[in-house]
């Protein structure tokens, strides 16, 4: 009795490790980990084209849909937190000490805006080739109407502070319409305006929702859905427009960095020691694709992910890796 017991719990254990290497097997490495800093951020403007960005000024593209990564010349070595792309063409990154860099031609070659700030920029967004966002440290809060060519501090944020004083933190942006748009950051903070951020309304923050914790990514597929995601394993959801933001369970506690839905049902989200979610319903379930508590997974603190189509996503981590997804 006690042998047939015991195989059961054997067979149990072997089915466990084999669903966790069939999961497991749906990632895999696109770049090896051989960078002395980190990579911040990440953006495919297409299942073959993507960015990646880091500590060190680092600016890695890749043509081939992750296949091989080339390092390309930063005129910075200011620490690179965050990049986006319009099209194929045209793109940005934001950093440290305001940097804020653009392209032209694809990432291939880079050359440094004037942000007004001098504060670290976590995130920036622009909707098309004239109007763009970035927000940051110590509540910072930047558009750009031209390009780039000008930027100006909007109302609701400071360009400046030093470390400690100001507004909590901004850590994202993102807008659907010229005029509509979100921000998030420390404190459970969200916050969205209708007039391209010249006001903003709070949604969301530590005294008037049901979370305290520090939000670090928001995405949104359309005016009325969308998904912030933060410390705890904290994850939000609104089908308003932010009306009203509805905590989803995502089974882990892990802090959560980045974001990205590729259809209202179809997103990933990416998170620390080496933990990536993805749902297929909106979010009402979370399933853990990869963990570092699983065997042979990646422990590496997972800070940036882009789902350019059904097909593939991609995640930027510690030391350099960079993670593939395919179905």
């Amino acid at each position: 009795m006690l042998k047939k017991s015991t195989l059961c719990i054997s067979i149990a254990l072997c089915m466990m490790l084999l669903l966790s290497y069939t999961v497991l097997g749906k990632w895999e490495k696109s770049r090896k980990d051989d960078l002395e800093g980190y990579l911040r951020g990440i953006y495919f403007i297409n299942e073959k084209t993507g960015v990646a960005v880091g500590d060190y000024g680092i600016i890695t593209v890749t043509k081939d849909g992750g296949a091989s990564w080339q390092n390309v010349e930063s005129p910075v070595k200011n620490d690179l937190w965050s990049v986006y792309f319009i099209d194929e063409k045209m793109g940005w990154i934001c950093g440290d000490r305001g940097t804020m860099l653009l392209t032209k031609d694809g990432g291939e070659s880079w050359r440094k805006q004037d942000s007004v700030s001098t504060a670290l920029l976590f995130g920036v967004f622009f909707l098309n080739e004239r109007n763009g966002w970035a927000v940051g440290q110590n509540g910072t809060l930047i558009a750009t109407e031209n390009g780039g060519r000008i930027w100006a501090s909007l109302a609701a944020g400071a360009t400046g502070a030093a470390i400690g004083e100001g507004e909590p933190s901004l850590t994202d942006v993102h807008f659907i319409t010229p005029r509509k748009g979100w921000v998030v950051g420390d404190n459970a903070t969200i916050k969205m305006t209708t007039n391209a951020g010249k006001t903003w309304v709070v949604q969301h923050d530590m005294t008037i929702g049901g979370i305290d914790n520090n939000l670090t990514g928001v995405d949104f597929v359309n005016e009325t859905t969308g998904w912030a995601v933060g410390e705890g394993g904290a994850v939000l959801h609104t089908a308003d427009g932010g009306n009203t933001w509805t905590q989803q369970n995502s089974t882990v506690t892990e802090w959560m960095y980045g974001v990205d839905f590729v259809s209202e049902t179809d997103g990933v989200i990416a998170a620390e020691y080496g933990t990536i979610l993805h749902t297929t319903d909106g979010g009402a379930t979370w399933a853990v694709d990869l963990s570092g508590k699983q065997q042979g997974a990646p422990k590496y603190k997972f800070f940036s992910i882009s789902f350019p189509s059904p097909k593939s996503a991609f995640a930027a981590a510690e030391w350099g890796l960079i993670m593939k997804y395919t179905p």
